[in-house]
C-alpha cells in the first residue's frame, strides 16, 4: 500500500510542477529551436509527430520522450535525419548508456544546421560566408516505478549560432507514461523544451524557451494488425489560432459585414490534436499514417492545401538492424524526408 501511495504522489508531484512551469515560461520566451521542437525520427514524424505514449519502447523517440527508453536497447545506438528545407539539416542521436533494477540512464545529442550564408556590411561589400545552427547534448533517467507506470526527465543544453550571434541554451524534457499491454493501451503525457536561452554573444535575446504540453494515448487490438494513436499538444496555450481569425469581414464592393459562422470553440480545439495510425504488413515491417490538424489549417499557400498536415512512413527490421523512413508535409512548398537507423554494437 505504501508503495502504491508513493507511486500516485510522484506522479501527481510531476503533473504539478509541469503545469507551474508552464505558467512561468509564459512569459518573455524566445524563438524555439528545431531540435527540440520537432520529432526528428521516421516513426514519430509518420504518426503525425511527438510520440507520448507507446505499446513498445522506442529508441528512436527516446531521444526527446524519456518515457520510451527502455533497458532493451543497451549496446543499439539509434539515429535520425531529417532533411527539411533548402540547406537546413536536423538530426539526433541517441543511446542507453547504463542500467539498474529499476532505472536506465541515457545520453545523446540533437543539433540543427541551417547552411552558409553570405554576409555584407552596410554599403553591400561582401563580407564572407557564415553559418548558423543549434547543437544540443543531452543525458536523461527513466525510472520504471512498477508494472503499469515509468517516469523520465532528459536534461539538454547547449548554444545557438549564427554568424557572431551566440547564445546558450539549457532545460529539460519530462514524460510519464502507464501501460496496460492486457487491454492493449498506453498513455501518458510530455512536456517539451522546457527551458532557458540565456546570453552570449551579439544581441541574442535572453528567456524562456517555448514550452509543449501534450497528451496522448494508443490503443492496440488484440485481433487486428494495427494501433491508432490520437494526441493533444501544446496544451499550455489554449488559443491557437492566430488573432483576427473569428472576426467579421466586410464586402469590398457593398461594404456589408460578412459574418464569421466559423465555430471557434470546435476550431481551436482540433487545432490542437493529431493522430496516426500504424499498420502492421509483416514480421519486422511496419507502416505509418499520420495527421496534424494545425499544421493542415495554418500551412496554406494561396488558398491551396494540398496534403499539408499529412504524413506516412515504413520501418523495416533486418537481423539486429532497424530502418526508416517517412515523408512529412510541413508546407505546401514541399514534402521533407526523415530517415532512421538503429545499429546494435558487436558485443
Amino acid at each position: 500500500m505504501t508503495t502504491a501511495l508513493l507511486h500516485r504522489t510522484l506522479i501527481k508531484l510531476a503533473i504539478t510542477i509541469a503545469f507551474t512551469k508552464m505558467i512561468v515560461v509564459a512569459n518573455g520566451q524566445v524563438t524555439g529551436s528545431m531540435p527540440l521542437d520537432l520529432a526528428i525520427d521516421s516513426r514519430s514524424a509518420a504518426l503525425g509527430g511527438k510520440i507520448v505514449a507507446d505499446l513498445k519502447s522506442d529508441g528512436h523517440a527516446a531521444a526527446y520522450n524519456p518515457a520510451l527508453v527502455d533497458s532493451a536497447d543497451v549496446g543499439t545506438i539509434h539515429t535520425s535525419y531529417l532533411k527539411y528545407y533548402a540547406a537546413i539539416q536536423i538530426g539526433a542521436i541517441d543511446a542507453v548508456i547504463k542500467t539498474g533494477a529499476k532505472y536506465t540512464i541515457h545520453a545523446g545529442a540533437r543539433f540543427a544546421s541551417f547552411g552558409k550564408f553570405s554576409g555584407y556590411d552596410n554599403s553591400g561589400w561582401p563580407t564572407g560566408d557564415f553559418s548558423g545552427g543549434d547543437y544540443l547534448i543531452q543525458t536523461g533517467i527513466t525510472w520504471k516505478l512498477d508494472d503499469v507506470w515509468s517516469v523520465g526527465t532528459t536534461a539538454w543544453g547547449g548554444f545557438r549560432n549564427l554568424a557572431r550571434e551566440n547564445a546558450g541554451v539549457l532545460g529539460i524534457d519530462a514524460a510519464a507514461m502507464g501501460s496496460w499491454p492486457n487491454r492493449h493501451f498506453s498513455a501518458g503525457f510530455l512536456l517539451s523544451g522546457l527551458g532557458r536561452q540565456f546570453g552570449g554573444t551579439g544581441s541574442q535575446p535572453i528567456g524562456s524557451m517555448p514550452v509543449n504540453f501534450q497528451i496522448g494515448c494508443v490503443k492496440g487490438f488484440a485481433n487486428a494488425p494495427f494501433q491508432l494513436y490520437v494526441k493533444a499538444q501544446n496544451l499550455e496555450n489554449w488559443k491557437l489560432a492566430p488573432q483576427g481569425i473569428y472576426d467579421d469581414g466586410i464586402d469590398p464592393l457593398t461594404g456589408e459585414i460578412i459574418q464569421n459562422t466559423t465555430w471557434e470553440f470546435g476550431d481551436q480545439f482540433v487545432r490542437h490534436l493529431s493522430a496516426g495510425v500504424e499498420i502492421q504488413l509483416g514480421s519486422g515491417l511496419a507502416a505509418q499514417i499520420g495527421y496534424d490538424h494545425r499544421r493542415r489549417t495554418e500551412m496554406v499557400s494561396m488558398g491551396r492545401k494540398g496534403t499539408n498536415g499529412f504524413s506516412m512512413g515504413v520501418n523495416l527490421r533486418i537481423g539486429k538492424t532497424d530502418l526508416g523512413i517517412a515523408r512529412n508535409t510541413y508546407h505546401f512548398a514541399g514534402s521533407s524526408t526523415h530517415l532512421s537507423i538503429a545499429i546494435a554494437l558487436p558485443g
